[in-house]
């Protein structure tokens, strides 16, 4: 079936620093490029955008803030930080040359995925800074929201690119709440209208294979479990019912 986005299927992948999105979407890649062959809708044409590659160094270099320990720091957490308009153009040419591309070498039939990841993804906040506010938040076809508390965030940031606690502290974190804590409210709304939605908690070891080939299998790409138990049921931990989700998202928000 075609859907809005041509032959492309949109996943959006959204979360704190350091919850997991790069990671997962590399995986969903490479499992992807692995199983398509267990699927005729599918071809090998898979790839991603990744929303900090945008950044707006000119507004977060005058958006300055000062912390309890008399720190000033520019802001990189708040979403005037980046150019949203120019990750949307990004987004719109990239699915029309993967549709161009499916057409011309593998039919009408085939579909591609192109996922997109970044930590104010959701964010209805952005929609001050872009032209096309409209059309942003519809443009997913599956949405993937990754909780984890701020402990163990704090630690997995601190052991790859640090920053100083009271940055951490007083702006990173207290700003992802800020302006994310909205997606509560879009995530309830997107479920009352039929939209695709998981939400997953980064607290627990799941091994990302298994995360993986599970959201593949919610895109149907694999049709079965083949006997896999422990795929099955990270399949079915992850795919909870949609009020406990909420309930991890409120948690993770409070």
């Amino acid at each position: 079936m075609i859907n809005k986005n041509g032959n492309v299927i949109i996943i959006g992948i959204g979360g704190c620093s350091r919850c997991g999105k790069t990671k997962l979407t590399k995986e969903l890649i490479q499992q992807y490029i692995n199983l398509i062959q267990l699927n005729s809708e599918f071809c090998d044409i898979c790839t991603s955008i990744h929303l900090d590659r945008f950044f707006n160094k000119e507004n977060i270099s005058k958006n300055l803030i000062k912390t309890t320990k008399g720190h000033t720091y520019r802001n990189w957490e708040f979403p005037g930080a980046l150019f949203w308009d120019d990750f949307y153009i990004t987004i719109k040419n990239k699915i029309k040359e993967m549709n161009e591309n499916i057409l011309n070498n593998y039919g009408p039939n085939k579909k591609g995925i192109l996922i997109i990841e970044g930590y104010l993804l959701f964010s209805p906040e952005m929609e001050k800074y872009k032209e096309n506010k409209n059309e942003y938040l519809n443009i997913f076809d599956y949405y993937i929201y990754i909780c984890l508390d701020k402990g163990l965030a704090k630690e997995r940031r601190m052991k790859t690119t640090k920053v100083a606690n009271d940055y951490y502290d007083e702006i990173l974190w207290p700003e992802h709440i800020k302006y994310c804590t909205s997606y509560i409210d879009l995530f309830k709304y997107l479920n009352e209208n039929n939209k695709n939605i998981v939400i997953i908690d980064g607290n627990k070891q799941y091994e990302i294979k298994d995360m993986a080939l599970s959201i593949l299998k919610w895109l149907n790409v694999i049709k079965t479990f083949n006997s896999d138990k422990k795929f099955e049921e990270t399949y079915n931990n992850i795919f909870s019912d949609f009020e406990n989700q909420i309930q991890l998202l409120e948690k993770h928000f409070s």
